[in-house]
C-alpha cells in the first residue's frame, strides 16, 4: 500500500510539481500534468475537476486542506493543489493506479 504524505513529500524533493492555480491548469492543458493533486477546501476544485476530466488527467482528491498539503509537501505555505510534471523516484501515481 502506498503511504500518501510519504509519497507526496518524495514527489515534491525528487520529483517535479507545480503549484498554483494558473500553472496547474496550464499543465493541464498543455498535456504535461501526470496528475494533478487538490486539497479537500481547494476553491477553484469545479474548474480543475472539469479540465482533468476533459484532458483525462488523473485526479487525486487529499483528504486534508491546503494548510496540510503544504506542510506533507515540505512548504511553509497552503498548498490548494499542484501537478505533478516528473514524479522522480517517487511512487505517487500509484495512488491513482490503484484507485481503478
Amino acid at each position: 500500500m502506498v503511504d500518501v504524505n510519504k509519497a507526496l513529500k518524495d514527489v515534491s524533493k525528487k520529483g517535479k510539481i507545480i503549484i498554483g492555480e494558473k500553472q496547474t491548469k496550464a499543465a493541464i492543458q498543455k498535456g504535461t500534468a501526470k496528475l494533478v493533486v487538490m486539497a479537500n477546501n481547494c476553491p477553484y476544485a469545479k474548474a480543475i475537476t472539469t479540465l482533468v476530466t476533459e484532458n483525462k488527467v488523473p485526479l487525486y482528491n487529499y483528504t486534508s486542506n491546503g494548510v496540510e498539503l503544504g506542510y506533507t509537501c515540505g512548504k511553509s505555505f497552503a498548498v490548494s493543489s499542484f501537478a505533478v510534471l516528473a514524479e522522480g523516484e517517487s511512487n505517487i501515481l500509484q495512488l491513482v493506479k490503484k484507485r481503478k
